[in-house]
């Protein structure tokens, strides 16, 4: 007995592929967002900082990184993906940005902050170049 195939078939295996993929594309600016989550706090920061509050822009900067760089395993992916010597370089940008604040160096502020946000995205983007999934970072997996 032959069985004859049927002319849908080639096109609904397609169909399901294709829905199958999907999630994968639908990520690949995770990282991105991520990182301008990053440094949409550190502008809030540097903005704090420029109206004169010392206090709230140092909290803002802590929390960035410690809600919106750490949290979000931005910083776990950089260390794993680009290197640990990367990820402590970023993280001394937010002691920096800190101390610059206490010592009332506004152009060091900003000068800081740009250097903080370009190396957060910049590495954002080639963790999503490289398609570095978000879940892999998820506690106890």
């Amino acid at each position: 007995m032959h069985r004859r195939r049927s002319p849908l078939a080639p096109w609904l295996i397609a169909a399901l592929l294709s829905l199958t993929a999907a999630p994968a594309l639908a990520d690949s600016s995770h990282w991105q967002a991520q990182a301008d989550s990053v440094n949409k706090a550190v502008m809030a920061a540097e903005a704090a900082f420029g109206k004169g509050d010392l206090e709230g822009a140092k909290r803002a900067v802590t929390e960035a990184y410690f809600h919106n760089f750490e949290d979000s395993k931005l910083e776990s992916a950089i260390r794993k993906h680009v290197s640990a010597k990367r990820a402590a370089e970023i993280e001394r940008y937010f002691a920096s940005m800190r101390k610059a604040m206490t010592a009332n160096d506004a152009t060091q502020v900003a000068s800081i902050s740009k250097t903080l946000r370009e190396a957060i995205s910049a590495e954002a983007k080639g963790l999503d170049a490289a398609n570095v999934a978000p879940g892999v970072f998820e506690v106890n997996q």
